[in-house]
């Protein structure tokens, strides 16, 4: 299994690309299930009826095909969900194909075999191409088992399109991923900085029909290609072809710069600044890095390494804020229509993205929670803190280079505290991001949210991550085996997540629903209208008894590998 570098980096993730195609199937059967509740919907219809068409595009909505199998699924599920999920998987795989073996020193190892670098990434890449034709291909084998069962009327040759079109939406953000990881060395900025693309693209795309000045730059959105032409219905179409020029033309850059990057763990730890003050003689000299004030503490250096990351987290999240808030006056000019898509929408496609009660579509605060503080928003957040966690604590321990940091003057206590305080302090500035971003776009679009509302759903956010991003820490102090922590927190959270919406359908489980983080974040009044709540206590509560019981744990952990 282990006798090249692509069936070793496949082995490597198994577990991950297994987890990652359960979900897609899990996913596209619950949106598959939900097609006939839709298609026999007069209010639906009645709300297609009503809306400006330039409205429906930024949802995806096309009024001529929307109550057909294909139109729904190429608005419910090709739109944003799955993309969502295979963006994620291919930029995290992509990130750490170069960047995570370059920090953890085992890149230097592997060159050291009779093995060019190109063949090096080009193995790597056919990795991430394998993990994400197994999500696309186990969404296709979902919709042909149900094609039949739910009347979808899907062709055999939509489905691949349309999954083939995903596969290549996934590969072109993977391949960005791959270039900014063998440019910067670093995972935490490669996956920072393609996410902010990828929501960028997304925000072209999607308000192209909008803001007339977005039209040109639509046309090189990945999203324009990926769902142009509607492939789900009309089959394969010429943005297939660019997603697969665009994906070659990227890893032939990553490959290009990968072969002429400098792998020295001296240079990429402290780079060598040259001051631009000083005369032509002296600009030799080397001067200290602003960076060295910065080192002097595990928070501080924690800090440092994520610097870069943190603002492209930040970023994507403020950009689907802004655009959401952009889409608000236009929606809510027709009062009818809105009340339409509250009737039209499914509670149980609402559940799913954590909208309990879909009254609150009609207000300003519920609309913008919907996406930012609802659905994208927390999944996002989490995802950041338990990789926050995965990088800074549990990776450094495979690594061996927490036992370097803690060969220093320092108590175990005290190193473990920095690092929390540095995750803890990361996560509020998204949280702060989005304050300030939400806050100003309260202003300029009108939408007379409470100010306070708006900063204590932030904080809500940031503590949901958190409780999660402490869970993971936890249960690395406990289990003996490092990696499965993150991987136990992930389906923890799934299943907060999935208990929490339908929890808010089935009369069954709705007592246990109280048991959920989701539950204790959300409630059934969307953060942006309800303040402060008990939840958010509980939530604190939480991020506190797991970082206690993880310094206390850590005080006699056994770190040998």
């Amino acid at each position: 299994m282990l006798g090249s570098v692509f069936t070793k980096a496949l082995k490597d993730r198994r577990l991950s690309i297994a987890g990652w195609t359960a979900g897609a199937v899990v996913l596209t059967q619950f949106v598959v299930a939900v097609y006939s509740t839709i298609a026999n919907s007069a209010e639906m219809l009645d709300f297609i009826d009503q809306i400006p068409e330039d409205m429906l595009s930024l949802f995806g909505v096309d009024p001529a095909t929307f109550l057909t199998g294909a139109g729904y699924l190429q608005v419910q599920l090709y739109s944003l969900m799955s993309p969502i999920l295979i963006i994620g998987l291919g930029i995290t795989a992509a990130a750490s194909a170069t960047a995570a073996e370059e920090q953890s020193g085992t890149m230097d190892m592997q060159l050291s075999m009779p093995i060019n670098r190109t063949n090096v990434l080009l193995q790597k890449t056919a990795m991430v191409l394998v993990s994400l034709t197994a999500v696309a291909l186990a969404i296709a084998v979902t919709l042909i088992a149900t094609n039949p069962i739910f009347e979808l009327k899907l062709s055999i040759e939509g489905i691949a399109a349309a999954n083939i079109g995903l596969l290549g939406l996934g590969m072109v953000f993977a391949a960005t991923a791959l270039v900014i990881g063998a440019y910067t060395g670093t995972t935490s900025t490669a996956l920072g900085l393609t996410l902010l693309l990828s929501v960028l693209g997304w925000f072209v795309n999607a308000f192209s029909a909008i803001f007339g000045w977005l039209e040109i730059p639509s046309r090189f959105s990945p999203f324009s290609w990926y769902l142009g032409g509607n492939p789900l219905l009309n089959g394969g179409t010429s943005g297939l072809v660019w997603l697969g020029l665009t994906t070659a033309a990227l890893v032939g850059i990553a490959a290009f710069l990968f072969n002429r990057r400098d792998l020295s763990t001296e240079t990429n730890l402290v780079p060598q600044i040259r001051s631009r003050w000083r005369s032509t003689e002296k600009k030799r000299a080397v001067t200290s890095p602003r960076a060295v004030w910065l080192l002097r503490s595990i928070a501080e250096k924690s800090l440092w390494d994520r610097r870069r990351s943190v603002f492209g987290w930040a970023g994507g999240l403020a950009a689907l804020l802004l655009a959401t808030f952009a889409a608000w006056p236009a929606l809510s000019s027709d009062p009818d229509a809105l009340a339409g898509l509250v009737d039209a929408v499914p509670r149980e496609l609402l559940a799913l993205t954590g909208i309990s009660d879909p009254e609150y579509l009609a207000s300003a605060a519920g609309f913008v929670s919907s996406r930012t503080y609802q659905s994208i928003g927390p999944v996002v957040v989490i995802v950041f803190a338990i990789g926050a966690v995965s990088s800074l604590i549990v990776k450094e321990e495979r690594r061996g280079v927490l036992d370097l940091v803690l060969s220093n003057p320092l108590s175990r206590r005290t190193a473990l505290v920095g690092k929390a305080v540095a995750i803890a302090l990361l996560t509020a500035v998204i949280a702060g991001v989005l304050s300030l971003v939400g806050l100003v776009s309260n202003i300029i679009w009108s939408t007379d949210i409470e100010v306070v509302n708006i900063l204590t759903a932030n904080v809500g956010l940031a503590l949901l991550g958190l409780f999660f991003g402490g869970l993971a820490l936890g249960l690395w102090s406990l289990f003996p085996s490092s990696g499965s922590a993150v991987g136990v927190t992930t389906g923890v959270a799934l299943a907060g997540y999935l208990l929490n919406g339908v929890g808010s359908l089935v009369d069954g489980l709705s007592p246990f629903r109280k048991l959920s983080p989701f539950y204790w974040y959300l409630g059934d009044v969307p953060p942006l209208a309800h303040g402060l709540s008990v939840g958010y206590l509980l939530l604190g509560a939480g991020v506190l008894l797991f970082s206690v019981l993880a310094i206390w744990r850590f005080d006699s952990r056994d770190l040998a590998v």
